[in-house]
């Protein structure tokens, strides 16, 4: 066995020792879906089960297999990562179990809860689609968060106006206007070195903020180390002239084994 990260592409044996104490003691934990298939062949060891997750479906053709099979009533217990609530109609499932839910209310991201709310819905479709009905079941600390009330009374709308009034008050998007630039290079310094650059282009800009280079929350990806620059104004109008200027510059600027990217109005920062 190995573990691998999907993100940056380190990939090591699993190790069978402590490397501080040596102990041997090691107990693998986490809710990843091949923890959650260990546990279901230990409780149900006559159930057939079927893995989907990036490493099950790397294969070409794996998933559409996988599909198939389910189809034809060979599986009685499936275990996913998101791949499955995206628009895949399975009509006899009955029943779905969200594991680890809370996580997106901790996220960083901004739009945490917002995805979170989209995929629970989504999930709840996949379950009695045709005339058998369905019922989702979600693990969750804070189940009167009001992501999770709402979600229950399948009322959007008390969750948007909830959203609204929090973001208002963090001076978040709709009520802030943002712009990301992203940079990567082979080394974090040159990234940093770059939007460092980047932000003394236009010193001193009238009604915009900009801010000091950061590692990215993911600072490495594919074997590139990554940062950004956030600029934020509360009109529209004053970031995007702000912008006609500074692109220019950027374009001038030495890259030297960077590349970097300007993100309007970022899904994510």
């Amino acid at each position: 066995d190995h573990l691998r990260c999907h993100h940056c592409g380190h990939e090591q044996p699993v190790p069978t020792a402590c490397p501080n104490c040596a102990s041997h003691d090691l107990r693998a934990g986490g809710h990843g879906t091949q923890r959650v298939e260990e546990h279901l062949i230990e409780r149900f060891p006559e159930a057939r089960i079927l893995r989907v997750d990036r490493d099950s479906t790397r294969q070409k053709g794996a998933f559409a297999a996988m599909r198939e099979a389910i189809q034809r009533h060979e599986v009685d217990l499936i275990v996913g990562t998101q791949i499955l609530a995206k628009g895949h109609d399975f009509p006899d499932l009955t029943q779905v179990g969200v594991i680890g839910a809370d996580h997106a209310l901790q996220a960083p991201d901004f739009r945490a809860s917002e995805r979170l709310f989209a995929q629970l819905m989504q999930v709840s479709g996949r379950a009695g689609r045709a005339t058998k009905p369905g019922t989702v079941w979600i693990q969750t600390d804070w189940p009167q968060h009001p992501l999770f009330v709402s979600l229950r009374q399948h009322d959007y709308a008390s969750f948007a106006r909830h959203t609204l009034r929090e973001r208002q008050e963090s001076g978040l998007p709709p009520f802030m206007h943002l712009a990301v630039l992203r940079a990567d290079a082979s080394h974090m310094s040159a990234a940093m070195a770059f939007l460092e650059a980047a932000r003394l282009c236009l010193p001193n800009p009238e009604k915009v903020t900009v801010f000091d280079p950061v590692p990215a929350l993911m600072a490495r990806l594919a074997h590139r180390e990554r940062a950004q620059l956030l600029v934020q104004a509360t009109r529209r109008e004053a970031l995007q002239a702000y912008l006609r200027q500074w692109v220019p510059l950027l374009q001038a600027l030495p890259l030297r084994g960077v590349r970097w990217s300007l993100d309007v109005d970022p899904s994510e920062f």
